[in-house]
């Protein structure tokens, strides 16, 4: 077996919305649906728990067949701030991939910066650098994409859909 690659990979990107309304679209499952987990996406989603100890499972697809899934946990939730999360992927039915992510929202030039750190770890002897910055900017992109087009998620958890 070889032996692990590492990265550590930090992306941001400056937008002009209110931090609490920025954070808020990131996690509400409504949006999520849309630019996180579009049928475009290869990514499909057993549920959204936004929430700390929350656990989501995303089953991936190449193609129209299933390569593998995700286990995503979710340790810290600070609205409007802080987001910290873990992820396995399991592919070939082994654990090959780990990462460890935070999501940081602050307030910047009279709008906000979202902020985001990947720790990866490719258990396969891959780098996992480039796909984790290739899998930012797209996430990214989809991100404004769909603050574009469908606006803001409301900032109050109980104003979503």
């Amino acid at each position: 077996m070889p032996a692990p690659a590492h990265a550590t990979v930090t992306v941001a990107r400056n937008f002009d919305h209110p931090v609490d309304r920025l954070f808020a679209h990131w996690t509400s499952p409504a949006t999520r649906a849309r630019w996180e987990a579009g049928p475009d996406t290869g990514m499909r989603y057993a549920g959204f728990d936004t929430r700390p100890g929350g656990v989501e499972t995303v089953h991936i697809t190449h193609e129209g067949k299933g390569v593998g899934h995700m286990v995503q946990r979710i340790h810290v939730v600070d609205p409007p701030r802080l987001l910290a999360v873990s992820v396995e992927g399991h592919f070939g039915g082994a654990v090959t991939m780990m990462m460890q992510l935070t999501v940081r929202f602050s307030a910047h030039k009279g709008g906000s910066r979202l902020e985001a750190v990947t720790q990866a770890t490719d258990l396969g002897g891959r780098d996992p650098g480039e796909q984790q910055e290739q899998g930012w900017a797209w996430l990214l992109d989809r991100f404004e994409a769909d603050i574009a087009e469908h606006g803001l998620a409301p900032a109050n958890p109980e104003d979503r859909t």
